[in-house]
């Protein structure tokens, strides 16, 4: 019998819309909590879905990207991902730990944790 164990953290992704009509991603995280990618900023939610509520119910907290940093406004934001790496559109990187999210503007920085351009903590 083989057992499939994965070291991805997030579990599934999905293109989603916010309330305010802006298109984000939305990846649920093995703990359950919810890392919603704009197109300028991440944030996080108790679960899938939370981010759809107009009255903000779930969430735990957000951070915005430096200012001249944005993802391109074409496809899919989050474009690839496995274990604690995710990459994202523009080259963009992020780096997910147990305890937090970094973003790097891409993967070399990642490689070398230079350059971190923002981290958002994971704990409620």
């Amino acid at each position: 019998m083989i057992i499939q164990n994965s070291s991805d953290l997030i579990r599934r992704h999905s293109r989603v819309e916010l309330p305010s009509g802006v298109c984000a991603e939305e990846a649920e995280l093995i703990n359950g909590h919810a890392l919603v990618i704009g197109r300028d900023s991440l944030s996080l939610y108790r679960r899938p879905g939370d981010c759809k509520d107009a009255l903000g119910k779930g969430f735990i907290r957000s951070a915005g990207f430096p200012a001249g940093h944005t993802l391109p406004d074409s496809g899919n934001l989050l474009t690839e991902h496995r274990a604690g790496y995710a990459g994202l559109a523009g080259g963009y990187v992020l780096l997910i730990g147990l305890n937090d999210v970094r973003l790097f503007f891409g993967r070399e920085d990642a490689l070398r944790n230079h350059n971190e351009l923002l981290r958002l903590a994971l704990g409620d």
